[in-house]
């Protein structure tokens, strides 16, 4: 007989530990006009709630720069935003996914000129 499983909570606090705003958004919504955003100033933080073993994408942007993340895990998770964006940042993309935090997935690392309220060249 199969053990009883329950579903339980998990969670993930981002973390802004860098010097400039960074804003975390729902991937399926990145580059649309939607409301689902969040601006974290320096310093800021906040903590999402997710079912334990689900598969959540999400965005996050500081300057030009953007991650494609990939969050799915089965305990608490701490992510700070300079862990996604490491340093030596390729011109264009990054080679492929890497993971800075257990339970965080990083697919892609890449530059948007379109949204970018900052000099960052």
């Amino acid at each position: 007989m199969p053990a009883r499983t329950e579903n339980y909570e998990v969670l993930l606090d981002f973390v802004n530990d860098t010097h400039d705003s960074a804003t975390v958004q729902l991937l399926r919504d990145y580059g649309r006009n939607t409301g689902a955003i969040v601006l974290l100033r320096p310093g800021e933080s906040i903590t999402l709630v997710l079912d334990a073993g689900s598969v959540y994408q999400y965005a996050l942007k500081t300057r030009s720069k953007v991650v494609n993340v990939t969050a799915r895990s089965w305990r608490d998770v701490n992510c700070t935003v300079s862990q996604l964006f490491p340093g030596g940042l390729p011109a264009t993309t990054s080679p492929g996914p890497w993971r800075p935090v257990n339970g965080i997935t990083v697919d892609r690392l890449w530059r948007d000129m379109r949204f970018c309220m900052w000099n960052d060249s």
